[in-house]
């Protein structure tokens, strides 16, 4: 799991940076803490499918993108 965690994470922060979006922009707007989300970033935590759906939403890819 600690690899997916990683893929997963790398795949948002690289589609949050392509789309100049700031970490605090996209926790705010999925109701996280930055906190969390940069634990989601970093691989250290594995969101659920309902957080991974809303964030795919906000960075506009589909949620397969992220995998």
């Amino acid at each position: 799991m600690d690899r997916l965690a990683r893929r997963i994470g790398k795949r948002i922060s690289e589609y949050r940076h392509a789309r100049g979006m700031t970490s605090e922009k996209l926790a705010y707007e999925n109701d996280l803490s930055k906190g969390y989300l940069s634990d989601i970033e970093n691989g250290k935590k594995l969101p659920s499918l309902k957080v991974l759906e809303k964030i795919a939403k906000a960075l506009k890819v589909d949620i397969r993108d992220l995998f």
